[in-house]
């Protein structure tokens, strides 16, 4: 379990998106905490593939190509 202290402005927009979305403001803390989180891990993704790219001359690939090569064209 978890706490977390929050100022009133921000409980007042919680609050106010608890009753739009009609759930507890446990349940919204936590859909957007998590959506946050999925978000920082596709970015360190994306960094990671971009230096992959940059680390091997910058050489990418024709998406054409890469369906025809992976058979995915038929």
């Amino acid at each position: 379990m978890m706490m977390l202290e929050l100022d009133d402005e921000t409980t007042s927009i919680l609050n106010q998106l608890v009753e739009q979305e009609h759930i507890s403001p446990a349940q919204l803390v936590k859909n957007v905490l998590l959506d946050y989180l999925e978000d920082c891990q596709d970015a360190n993704q994306a960094e990671r593939a971009y230096q992959r790219y940059l680390d091997n001359g910058k050489v990418s690939h024709n998406l054409s190509d890469v369906v025809k090569e992976l058979g995915l064209d038929s």
